[in-house]
This record gives C-alpha cells, sequence and structure tokens, in this order.
C-alpha cells in the first residue's frame, strides 16, 4: 500500500513551486526591463553619481567665480557706473579734480587701502604716474563720493586724457592692488 502524503507538506511543495514559477517570470520580465529600457542607464548614473556630483560642484564653483567677476564682486572696490569724471575744463599744468562713487565690495570689506596713484594716458598711449598719496579717508561698503584732486605729470600732452587710480590695499596679511575703470577728460593747451 502506497504512503499517503501529508497534506501540510503537500501544501508546502504546491505553495514552493508556485512561489519559484512567480520569481523566474518576475526575473526574467526584470532582465526585459534592463535590458530594453534605459533603467540600466539609470541605474550606472545612480551607482557614479558621487562622481559627477563633485564634478558638477566644480563646474558651479568655477561659474561662480566667473559671475563675480563679470559683476565686479572679485574687485576689492567697485565703482558706481556713470558717476566718475574729471571736472572741465582743464588747462596744462592744472591740477584736475576727479569725482567718483565708490564701495568696497564684500570681497574688500575688510582690505584697508594703503597708496594710491594717478597714472595719466594721453595720445601716446604711454601711462605716466602722478604722485603716490596715502588716503585721507577709508571707503565703506555703502556707495561714497569722492572727490579728488591730482597733479598731471608734466610729460603729458595736450588733448583726449584718460587717468585712473592704481590702488593698493592689505587685505590680512597680503597686499592686493585694484584699479578703477579710466576716465577721459581734454587737457588744453594754456591759452
Amino acid at each position: 500500500m502506497a504512503e499517503k502524503e501529508h497534506p501540510f507538506w503537500s501544501f508546502v511543495a504546491d505553495e514552493a513551486k508556485k512561489w519559484a514559477t512567480r520569481v523566474a517570470f518576475a526575473g526574467f520580465a526584470a532582465s526585459l526591463v534592463l535590458v530594453f529600457t534605459p533603467t540600466t542607464d539609470r541605474l550606472a548614473a545612480i551607482w557614479t553619481s558621487p562622481e559627477k556630483l563633485t564634478e558638477i560642484a566644480q563646474k558651479l564653483d568655477v561659474l561662480t567665480q566667473e559671475v563675480k567677476r563679470a559683476n565686479g564682486e572679485d574687485r576689492v572696490i567697485n565703482e558706481a557706473p556713470g558717476f566718475s569724471y574729471v571736472k572741465e575744463p582743464v588747462y596744462l599744468g592744472d591740477a584736475i579734480t576727479l569725482n567718483m562713487v565708490v564701495k568696497r565690495t564684500r570681497t574688500g570689506a575688510g582690505c584697508t587701502l594703503l597708496t594710491r596713484t594717478a597714472l595719466f594716458t594721453d595720445e601716446t598711449n604711454i601711462p605716466s604716474a602722478g604722485g603716490s598719496q596715502k588716503p585721507a579717508r577709508q571707503v565703506g561698503t555703502t556707495e561714497t563720493p569722492m572727490r579728488l584732486v591730482l597733479d598731471v605729470p608734466p610729460q603729458v600732452r595736450p588733448g583726449r586724457v584718460t587717468v585712473y587710480l592704481s590702488l593698493e590695499f592689505e587685505c590680512g596679511d597680503k597686499r592686493v592692488f585694484d584699479r578703477t575703470r579710466p576716465v577721459p577728460f581734454m587737457l588744453l593747451p594754456r591759452p
């Protein structure tokens, strides 16, 4: 006489066959998904995402520096556009009055202006330095109007002349140099 199987083990065997079939179909479906969809690429991207995040962070740092440079935030001072001019007429041998509106940037907020030197360029395109001067006051982080009286070097010829200031700052323990934008004026011969 044949021995009867216990109903519990028969149930377990049937369920095991069903689950094995389900796992096989699920595995086959998953392999089809991986082969025929971009899921593989997405999984590879997830796997390499730390390197990509580092690369993106580096590109973002470069972009931030370029934006700061374009906005003038990498400089120590910033001039208000359109507010720099020389009071005219200016005759040969006279001092000029340079008016400008400047402010410190976030980068230059902790810096101290040591000296400023006026550089004049005439039609020969050769810069001539005026005397170096120590500043009477420091500029803050708000727009500050400045009126500077500068002597024109004797070698500068009459005609169209530009002047800009070369500035020396002390930022912490290092020296930083900056300059203002050139401001044009007409230097007239003495009447």
